[in-house]
């Protein structure tokens, strides 16, 4: 009998203890989600979550300061976080504004800071001839609407609370009325049963949710990921692409090869290479846009008159530039889920 109360007593603190042997408890990692979410924030969470996932991670815990970005951007994190089997809790210390709030609805679990707020998330464009935003169609609305629907019934969050976020059409009996979108104050959204709890650190969630002996790893973003994401932005991008073209411009109507035509080829490289890394654009792209060149290189200086080479080689040119900047047939813009 002692010797079998003995194994027992053994067996049970090799469970407890496993560490202690060799077998440390599983890490905890903490994802920063800080400024503008682009599309080199996004490849940062794959690249992480892809880590996690290779140490067989016990959780992820996403901590969120941002007042929003990209559709396409927000939608790569959430699905980054669905196709991966590990726990996921959002941290909204202290805004998750817009696309924020669909990265924190992708997680299985929110908490938020005091003083935090979540939501506002309709879409924005560019109004025309403008610096300011206006809300988009009705097509992209009803798409954001059911992406964070969607979202939320896949976590068990309040699906009625994610589509206030979106939709101002939206009404809710005693939380928001008709026409006004939903933002969420820390007290409100513990009270609708949005966030689970209140918390001011990490430290209290790793008690809360039973991760104290979880080795934290906290992510940071590598040097080449901070210049992608530098690279990618729109105003960037965009002298980039400006640059590009002016420089090979100036470059084929002087003899020669001179700096105007390296400088365009410089930019365009940047651009065409920043684009491929945040999967924006694949290998066609460039080579679209060089033989589109060759063509015109070809109408202008081997072919008389402008004809079917020049023609085509426009249309290719064009076509690489729309491939590398647009993914999907919906409104692409810096902020296109954001407050109005």
């Amino acid at each position: 009998m002692r010797i079998k109360i003995f194994l027992l007593l053994m067996g049970f603190l090799l469970l407890s203890h496993s560490s202690l042997f060799g077998y440390p408890e599983r890490d905890v990692y903490v994802i920063p989600i800080r400024g503008v979410i682009d599309l080199g924030l996004s490849s940062f969470v794959r690249r992480v979550v892809q880590e996690a996932k290779e140490k067989e991670a016990q959780c992820i815990i996403l901590e969120l300061e941002t007042f929003g970005g990209r559709v396409d951007a927000a939608t790569e994190i959430r699905d980054t976080l669905f196709e991966s089997d590990i726990n996921t809790i959002a941290f909204v210390n202290r805004r998750a504004i817009s696309a924020g709030a669909l990265i924190s609805l992708a997680c299985r679990h929110i908490v938020m800071a005091p003083g935090g707020t979540i939501g506002a998330a309709t879409p924005v464009v560019m109004a025309p001839g403008t610096t300011k935003t206006q809300p988009t169609d009705e097509k992209t609305i009803s798409y954001v609407r059911k992406e964070f629907k969607a979202t939320a019934e896949r976590n068990d969050h309040p699906t009625n609370l994610a589509e206030a976020m979106v939709d101002p059409d939206v009404e809710i009996k005693g939380v928001i009325e008709k026409g006004k979108l939903l933002t969420l104050t820390t007290e409100e959204a513990w009270k609708l049963k949005l966030a689970e709890h209140k918390v001011s650190k990490i430290g209290e969630i790793l008690t809360l949710y039973g991760l104290e002996d979880g080795k934290v790893v906290r992510a940071s973003i590598t040097w080449s990921e901070k210049l992608v994401r530098f690279l990618t932005h729109p105003m960037v991008s965009g002298l980039l692409l400006t640059f590009g073209l002016l420089g090979i411009f100036f470059e084929l109507r002087i003899p020669g090869w001179g700096v105007s035509g390296t400088v365009g080829l410089v930019c365009l490289a940047l651009f065409f290479g920043a684009q491929y890394m945040v999967g924006l654009a694949q290998w066609i792209e460039p080579v679209l846009f060089i033989v589109g060149g060759v063509l015109l290189v070809l109408e202008l200086f081997v072919i008389p008159g402008f004809g079917i080479a020049g023609v085509s080689g426009v249309l290719l040119i064009v076509a690489s530039l729309f491939l590398s900047l647009v993914k999907e047939p919906l409104p692409k813009t810096p902020v296109d889920i954001s407050r109005r």
